[in-house]
């Protein structure tokens, strides 16, 4: 950026500053420039519709957060201006005359026209009542909305990494007969057995064994203990092996609607549009289809460098060169 173009920046920037501490009209007695027109640099403008455009492709929850910066205004400007001095000059070149270009352009404004149509369709389709739908989606599936009850347990872990399996499972199968004859005991079985240096300290204790919290096999066994003193069966893990004691099981929590309704009509909102989205393209990816073979074969070699084959060529020429090698005379003599 020429030191020209970094003034004006900064310019507007202060504008900017200045329009959102005092209003619009103190920045238009300062503009210079035709109305609509954000910044002007080599000949070509940016635009109140180019900023639009540009912004179009921001999801529109981030579109505010993205423009309340300065740095990033600036950032969009001075490259909507590059780019605008670049296409100018293609365009003075007679690259826009370019057949390849011209594909090119073209294919750019089929993705573009095919995005339009998509968002078109979606805004136009009749969306039902999402509130209610996620209401009776709630009451038939409300056991997926309970939050479990934090489990507290004690553990032993009898590790197979510095052992063999045999003799880990033996080892574990002493803990478990030991801790169902005597759970009294079971911080004496952590003190003598446990491979989990991480607990021995406080015998074994885990205080939240939930999902998401330990590894799943753990946690399962954790959650099916119900009562203070359960001992759990042997649980193989990543780790080795573990028996368990239930220190306390927290009641669940069941989540109640309100709770979870955003979220939900979001959810069954978005599913519901990729659905009829997924069926109108279906639709017309159904249509009857006519290709050429021939056209369509050709494209697995149409890009390949000079000289290259594709790896079933290059097989079919290996082949073909070995059956036409001679045979060795010396492979013929009889001994």
């Amino acid at each position: 950026m020429n030191p020209m173009s970094r003034h004006t920046i900064a310019g507007m920037m202060l504008a900017l500053a200045g329009w959102l501490l005092v209003g619009t009209s103190a920045m238009a007695q300062d503009a210079t420039l035709p109305p609509g027109v954000v910044a002007e640099q080599g000949g070509v403008q940016v635009t109140l519709q180019d900023i639009d455009a540009y912004a179009a492709k921001i999801p529109e929850k981030d579109r505010a957060g993205f423009f309340d910066s300065p740095k990033r205004i600036e950032s969009t400007i001075m490259g909507l201006l590059l780019k605008k001095q670049l296409a100018a000059q293609a365009r003075a070149e007679k690259l826009d005359q370019d057949a390849g270009i011209q594909r090119e352009i073209q294919l750019a404004t089929e993705d573009t026209l095919a995005g339009a149509q998509l968002e078109h369709f979606k805004t136009g389709l009749k969306l039902p009542d999402f509130d209610q739908l996620a209401h009776e989606y709630y009451l038939s599936h409300k056991s997926d909305y309970v939050v479990p009850g934090a489990v507290q347990v004690k553990h032993v872990l009898v590790s197979n990494k510095d052992r063999s399996d045999d003799e880990a499972k033996a080892r574990i199968g002493e803990v478990e007969a030991t801790a169902r004859a005597h759970p009294d005991q079971f911080d004496a079985l952590v003190e003598k057995y446990s491979d989990d240096a991480g607990t021995k300290g406080n015998h074994g204790l885990s205080d939240d064994a939930g999902p998401g919290k330990m590894v799943a096999p753990f946690a399962k066994a954790a959650q099916a203990l119900k009562n203070p003193g359960d001992i759990s069966p042997i649980v193989k893990t990543k780790f080795g092996y573990h028996v368990l004691k239930l220190v306390a099981h927290q009641p669940d929590r069941q989540k109640s609607f309100d709770e979870i309704r955003a979220a939900l009509v979001q959810k069954l909102r978005n599913d519901w549009v990729s659905q009829r989205v997924a069926q109108y393209t279906g639709d017309l990816g159904g249509k009857p289809l006519q290709a050429s073979p021939d056209l369509v074969a050709s494209l697995r070699t149409r890009f390949l460098p000079e000289g290259s084959m594709t790896p079933e060529t290059a097989q079919k020429a290996a082949d073909a060169a070995a059956a036409q090698k001679p045979a060795d005379p010396q492979g013929d003599k009889k001994d």
